[in-house]
C-alpha cells in the first residue's frame, strides 16, 4: 500500500535497510544519507521541499525520499531504501518499481512537471527500473577525486571574482553557450537558478561562485558546495578561455581552507577540460547517467472563463437525429395549410 511518510513509519526507518540506492549528487558525494533523519524532516517540512513516500506489502517495505528545489516545478530523487527480511517476490526492485510509478502519479497531482534520478554507471538492473517507469537519459558526467596535491607545481591563479547578482544574467548565457540544446531543454534552468541562496546557519550545504569577465559578459564560472564532510567543484567555462582552466581550479582549490576529500564533477561535453584536471591530481572515480521523467499536471478549467472570453468556440454543428423523411414532413405540412 502507497501512502506519504506517517510517524508509525519512523520506528521501520530507524533500522538498518536491507538495501539503499543514493539517486542524488549530494548523496553521493558530500554527506552519508540517513532515512530516519530525512524522514523527519519530511514530517516536519511546511513547505513541501522535502517528501517522504512509503509502500509496505507483507513484512517488507520500501521508501522513496525526494527533495523540491525552491519555486520550480520538479523533485529530485535522493534514495530508495529497502527494509524487512529477504523475500523471493517482492524482491527490492519489484518494490521500487511501484513505488517510483505510484510517485509519478502522486508529484503529477501536486503539479510537479519533472523528475530527476542520477545513477551510477555499473547498476544495471536499476537502471532498467527506471526505464520501464518513463525515465530517459539526457546527459552524462564524470566524477574526479583529488588524489594528489599540484603536480603541475604551478603558481599562477586566474583574476576570478565572486559572484554577484549583476552575474545571475551571464552566467545563465555562458550556460547557454556551452550547454547542448537537449541538456537545456531537459533541465529547463532560468537566470534565477544560477542566483546563490541566502546562507544561514542551519543550512546542509554552503555554497559559493566566482566568475572570469571578460569585458561585459562571463566566460568562466566555478562553483564550490561544501559540506562537513566533502566539496564539490562543477565549471562552465567558454571555448575561449579553456587554456585558463588549471588556473581557475587552482584558485578555486586555494578558497578551500580544510583537508576535506574535493570532488570535481564535469559533463561528457566538457570532456577537454579533464586532461588539465588531471594534470592537477584529479583521478576519475565515477561515471553517472543522468535521468528525467516528465509527468502530465491536471488542470482546471475556470468557472469565469467564458465570460472573460466572449468568443464562441468554432465547433462543427450537431447532427440530427431525426430522419430525413421525418424532416421533409414537417417542412412541407406548412405550406400545404397556406394553400
Amino acid at each position: 500500500m502507497y501512502r506519504v511518510l506517517t510517524p508509525p513509519d519512523l520506528l521501520t526507518l530507524r533500522h538498518k535497510p536491507r538495501a539503499l540506492a543514493l539517486l542524488n549528487p549530494d548523496a553521493m558525494l558530500l554527506s552519508a544519507h540517513r532515512p530516519l533523519v530525512y524522514g523527519l524532516r519530511a514530517l516536519l517540512s511546511t513547505n513541501g521541499r522535502y517528501s517522504s513516500s512509503f509502500i509496505r506489502d507483507g513484512a517488507v517495505s520500501a521508501v522513496l525520499h525526494a527533495h523540491a528545489p525552491v519555486s520550480r516545478p520538479e523533485r529530485e530523487l535522493v534514495a530508495l531504501a529497502s527494509y524487512g527480511p529477504m523475500m523471493r517476490y517482492p524482491s527490492d526492485h519489484d518494490l521500487w518499481f511501484r513505488l517510483l510509478e505510484a510517485h509519478v502519479i502522486d508529484s503529477g497531482n501536486h503539479q510537479v512537471q519533472r523528475l530527476y534520478a542520477t545513477l551510477s554507471f555499473e547498476s544495471d538492473d536499476l537502471s532498467e527500473i527506471f526505464r520501464q517507469s518513463g525515465y530517459s537519459c539526457y546527459a552524462r558526467q564524470a566524477v574526479f577525486r583529488l588524489e594528489g596535491p599540484d603536480w603541475n607545481q604551478g603558481t599562477r591563479f586566474a583574476a576570478l571574482q565572486p559572484q554577484t547578482r549583476h552575474d545571475v544574467w551571464g552566467v545563465h548565457q555562458l550556460y547557454g553557450a556551452v550547454t547542448p540544446k537537449p541538456v537545456q531543454h531537459a533541465e529547463a534552468r532560468t537566470a534565477r537558478d544560477w542566483a546563490l541562496p541566502i546562507a544561514t546557519p542551519w543550512d546542509e550545504y554552503k555554497l559559493r561562485a566566482w566568475v572570469l569577465r571578460h569585458e561585459d559578459r562571463v566566460v568562466a564560472s566555478i562553483r564550490i558546495k561544501s559540506s562537513r564532510s566533502a566539496h564539490v567543484v562543477t565549471l562552465l567555462v567558454h571555448p575561449d578561455v579553456r587554456a585558463d582552466v588549471a588556473d581557475m581550479l587552482r584558485y578555486g582549490m586555494s578558497q578551500i581552507a580544510d583537508s576535506l576529500p574535493i570532488w570535481l564533477i564535469l559533463r561528457e561535453y566538457q570532456e577537454e577540460l579533464q586532461w588539465p584536471a588531471q594534470d592537477l591530481g584529479f583521478q576519475p572515480f565515477r561515471e553517472h547517467h543522468l535521468l528525467v521523467r516528465h509527468t502530465v499536471a491536471f488542470t482546471r478549467r475556470p468557472v469565469l472563463a467564458r465570460v472573460l472570453d466572449p468568443a464562441r468556440e468554432q465547433g462543427t454543428p450537431i447532427p440530427s437525429i431525426i430522419p430525413a423523411s421525418e424532416q421533409a414532413r414537417h417542412h412541407v405540412t406548412p405550406e400545404r395549410h397556406h394553400e
